[in-house]
């Protein structure tokens, strides 16, 4: 029997968005599920989540940020003096509830690239605690989702832990996760409920600084364990 460790790093899945419009605006079949409403406060859903579910809230939960090509993650601590600048793929610990800015830059495909995703972290994994840094979630960016929003769209995705009697037969492929994209119309953290256990959500393009504005809020101030603490 495999461990629970094991089945988590095997069966994540992901669900896509890329449109140039708020995505998931649109009234959901069952009326359950929150909308992924871009204009919506960065966070909410996580803080529904920790709310409805207080057994994961605030589990500190590591979260590995990985790139198509060599580049640099920057996690923040509250504005940009205080970033930590690390290579990809670039692991901090994440606490379930909250929602989380970071910069990928440096990008050998990509000179001169900035790009400032956000990541809303749903819930957590339950490896031996002897293999929690060695499972990480993995938020896996692609080729594809830089150009997009290089080209001013905005990418929306919800990783998911996938139930294993509904495992999609595609094999994994070099340690890359299986990306269903779906219509922009459709509630994608309903369709990852039905499919298994929403644990993530990742955007990718949008906002950047403000850089005439010192008191803006764009950078994340969530608690995080970087390496070394």
């Amino acid at each position: 029997m495999r461990t629970s460790a094991r089945i988590a790093f095997l069966l994540f899945m992901t669900l896509a968005s890329l449109s140039s419009v708020p995505a998931q605006d649109r009234e959901n079949r069952t009326g359950r599920y929150y909308p992924l409403d871009h204009r919506k406060p960065l966070g909410e859903i996580g803080r529904w989540n920790a709310i409805i579910r207080p057994s994961v809230a605030n589990y500190v939960q590591p979260v590995q940020v990985q790139l198509p090509t060599a580049g640099d993650v920057s996690f923040y601590r509250g504005d940009s003096q205080t970033a930590v600048v690390l290579p990809a793929p670039a692991q901090a610990g994440m606490q379930v509830g909250h929602a989380y800015r970071i910069k990928i830059s440096n990008l050998a495909d990509y000179p001169g690239v900035e790009l400032f995703p956000t990541i809303e972290l749903l819930g957590r994994l339950h490896p031996p605690i002897e293999l929690k840094d060695k499972y990480p979630v993995p938020i896996q960016i692609t080729a594809e989702e830089i150009e997009t929003a290089i080209n001013d769209q905005m990418v929306t995705k919800v990783i998911y832990l996938e139930q294993p009697q509904l495992a999609n037969p595609t094999r994994q492929v070099d340690g890359k996760m299986h990306v269903e994209a779906l219509d922009t119309e459709i509630n994608l953290l309903e369709a990852a409920d039905m499919r298994g256990r929403p644990i993530a959500i990742l955007r990718l393009g949008g906002r950047i600084p403000d850089p005439q504005s010192p008191e803006d809020e764009f950078y994340s101030s969530s608690p995080i364990v970087l390496p070394g603490q």
